[in-house]
């Protein structure tokens, strides 16, 4: 264990010793009830705060809430949830017992269905996105939506499947959990994301980890995102639903969905249909970018109260997309099959220690083909070698199965407690056979994933700590245990690689934060934390195929003996909240130790058309670090000004220069204007982003120019039940490139983003 890790352990050790009872103050008891203020049907989930305090919240399926050590001098008492109008209550200080309250919440019906994203900061209040205030980013992919967020970038292979990318951190350092469940993508070349397969129609919440502070959510989670379809508990009638059109110009694309959704009190039910597809679309210069697409998806959720104080709930989901242009890679995706399967058990006991207990299991699976068809090397060629087209089949599977479990307790005034544990299997498998076309001869069979199962069990324990109304810290220690085998590989695999294909490691991770409030309106907070990655079957068992961690069309070898990745990252995090304005601040650092890299090789290339160098993983270091900044006036009650700011710079130290996919200087500034009066909004927004040459040259990066680009939308209401939302996106019609975008391994361009797009949204609630 190195010295920061224990470094890291002290703290969390220190934090439970030291820990002690406050200065005794007395405390008043609030309880109350929060409304629909229309259907007069009461609201779960209501965030129920003091206005700069740590206390806080929130109600229960009843719209009940109970709080208690409440200093004498609190005044202003906040109540916030997605879909209704922020309320503050100011309270009198003159009785030690209120209540009981009743709050009725006025609903807001402004804009279509919302997708709730949420960028967390540890143990500090949510720095939450009410639905109204979400920038509606139309995505046709999940990863889309994911660029809005400070920090957070996406690399964009084809026309779906943008891959999150958060401060530097891609693919499988970045835990991806759909409804509590671990999601990994099908493809050995990465052509799909994890969240490529979830239509966003589908998605309620998404919630952004943007540091080594989700050990609770599962393993290796050196930063996380958390997608959530729509809960059940949350639903308040017996049958209601929804129906949506849409359109985009330039894609050609059109999009459908409609859900059926009720709740009895008993039993819940969610049904969510979806269907979506596009065409080519052209660059701010008129450049035509391969972007076909259909995608089909089905979901669904059943619950039923079992007691008064268990649910159980069963959830079942199929995608299929077809036909899919990946102009950033040597072949396109004829189909993706998604089959998601869960089932989960929640008990909430009437008991003052344990609060609540959970488990779940489930089964993710896809299955996946790829083809060379309509590539160059399809067609026959004189002057190449081969001359003749070339017919590249990939046929490959993905299954993972998993569990969890978790209780927290309370332990008395100032403890709170979380035990847990989780488990995953992944097993791997991709076969790709190579033909001529001219007569159909096979050249060669060979193995992309040979049958590889990475499994990882966890457990977990947080403690909770509250010092006093103004200083709280929290700390998480996870003890992980993972094997890897695969069932085969080749012959120059074990001759010219590794003949060791199995492997175990015991992997310790933890992190500890701490949060403060100085004043009525600034917050502060700090945190540091650990946390080990697991290799994954394309590092670990790749045979001379192409990799995603480059922007080379090179072939890389795997390494079983790669040892896990382990991130060291610190935090330091400054907001203010005043009535007419408000300010975050968040700075970190970053070490990787062990970090996963390349290096050239004297390997043999496998396919003739392959660049000459072999490249293979290897271990190495590397540094990070950067800071997120945003802002907010209101410059009227209908008018408000927002800004953003986010710096990455980052260093692969084995190889001596940067490291791979640092997003340039960004800066997201605008105005948003909602009518006070009629459900009516304009929002104008300009981002400006700098120009990148600090690039890893020998993984193939090339530097990208700086752009600035603007987006316009409006939305209304009409006839309570029917919302209407359009605009347009790049308004000025940029050129312009991503900088984490991939290349197009023919040309050797990186694929631009899309020119100008006109949209409209129509949605009809039930």
């Amino acid at each position: 264990m190195n010295k920061m890790m224990r470094y890291l352990l002290l703290l969390v050790c220190t934090l439970a010793v030291t820990a002690g009872p406050t200065t005794a103050q007395q405390h008043k008891i609030l309880t109350g009830t929060v409304l629909d203020r229309e259907t007069g049907q009461p609201i779960s989930g209501v965030n129920v705060f003091f206005v700069q305090t740590t206390i806080g919240t929130t109600t229960d399926e009843e719209g009940f809430f109970i709080l208690e050590k409440i200093p004498e001098d609190t005044r202003e008492l906040v109540f916030s949830v997605v879909g209704y109008r922020t309320y503050t209550k100011q309270l009198p200080a003159e009785t030690s017992q209120f209540g009981p309250l009743r709050i009725e919440l006025q609903p807001r019906i402004l804009l279509l269905q919302g997708i709730q994203v949420t960028a967390l900061q540890p143990d500090l209040k949510r720095s939450q996105l009410a639905r109204e205030e979400i920038q509606k980013a139309n995505p046709r992919d999940s990863g889309e939506l994911l660029r809005d967020i400070d920090g957070v970038d996406a690399v964009r292979r084809g026309a779906v499947g943008l891959d999150p990318v958060i401060r530097g951190l891609r693919e499988t350092e970045v835990g991806t959990f759909l409804d509590g469940t671990r999601i990994f993508p099908g493809g050995p070349a990465r052509m799909d994301s994890p969240l490529s397969h979830l239509d966003p129609s589908s998605i309620k919440t998404i919630d952004v980890v943007k540091g080594p502070y989700a050990l609770t959510w599962g393993a290796g989670t050196m930063s996380a995102v958390r997608v959530q379809t729509q809960p059940l508990t949350d639903l308040r009638k017996p049958f209601g639903g929804t129906i949506s059109s849409g359109y985009d110009s330039n894609y050609n694309a059109v999009e459908e969905s409609a859900s059926a959704f009720g709740n009895t009190g008993k039993a819940g039910y969610w049904i969510h249909g979806a269907w979506r597809k596009g065409n080519n679309y052209r660059s701010g210069n008129g450049t035509t970018i391969p972007a076909d697409f259909l995608s089909r998806e089905v979901r669904g959720k059943l619950g039923y109260a079992i007691t008064g104080n268990a649910y159980l709930n069963v959830s079942l989901g199929y995608q299929n997309q077809k036909n899919i242009d990946y102009p950033g890679r040597l072949l396109d995706a004829e189909y993706f099959d998604t089959y998601n399967m869960s089932a989960r058990w929640q008990w909430s006991p009437d008991h003052e220690t344990i609060e609540t207990m959970k488990a779940s299991v489930y089964r993710n699976t896809v299955d996946h083909g790829m083809t060379n068809d309509g590539k160059p090397t399809a067609q026959p060629d004189p002057d190449r070698m081969p001359p003749f087209g070339l017919d590249v089949g990939v046929d490959a599977h993905m299954y993972v199965t998993g569990g969890a479990f978790s209780s927290s307790f309370s332990g008395g005034e100032s403890w709170d407690w979380k035990i847990g544990g989780d488990y995953y299997s992944a097993n791997r498998k991709a076969v790709r056979t190579i033909e001529r076309r001219d007569n159909g001869m096979q050249m060669f069979e060979d193995l992309m994933w040979p049958g590889a199962t990475i499994r990882d069990g966890g457990g977990y324990l947080q403690a909770d700590y509250t010092f006093s109304d103004q200083l709280n810290a929290q700390g998480t220690l996870r003890l992980d245990f993972v094997s890897a085998d695969a069932d085969t590989a080749s012959d120059f695999f074990r001759e010219n690689i590794s003949s060791d294909l199995r492997s175990s490691e015991t992997n310790v991770s933890g992190s500890a934060t701490m949060s403060y409030i100085p004043s009525d309106h600034w917050t502060l907070g700090a945190g540091i934390g650990s946390v080990v990655r697991t290799a994954d079957a394309t590092e670990r068992y790749s045979d001379r195929t192409p990799a995603s961690k480059a922007q080379t069309s090179a072939e890389f070898a795997g390494n079983p003996a790669l040892r896990p990745e382990r991130s060291t990252q610190a935090d330091l995090w400054i907001s203010a909240a005043y009535p007419k304005w408000n300010f975050s601040f968040n700075a970190f650092i970053r070490r990787m130790d062990n970090y996963i890299t390349i290096t050239s090789t004297s390997l043999p290339k496998r396919l003739p058309l392959s660049p000459d160098t072999v490249f293979q993983y290897i271990n190495g270091s590397a540094l990070f670090r950067g800071f997120d900044a945003a802002a907010s006036y209101s410059l009227l009650d209908a008018l408000q000004w927002k800004g953003g700011l986010s710096y990455l710079w980052g260093e692969d130290r084995e190889l001596d220069q940067p490291a791979l996919g640092i997003s340039p200087l960004t800066v997201n500034t605008g105005f948003r204007y909602e009518s006070p009066q009629r459900p009516f909004f304009v929002e104008g927004t300009v981002h400006f982003v700098g120009k990148q040459d600090r690039i890893a040259a020998l993984k193939g990066e090339t530097s990208t120019d700086g752009y600035t680009t603007a987006d316009l939308q409006m939305g209304a209401t009409i006839l309570r039940q029917l919302s209407l939302q359009a605009g347009v996106k790049n308004i000025i019609g940029t050129q312009y490139v991503n900088h984490l975008n991939a290349r197009n391994p023919f040309s050797g361009r990186p694929i631009p983003e899309p020119g100008r797009v006109f949209f409209a949204d129509l949605q009809f609630t039930f």
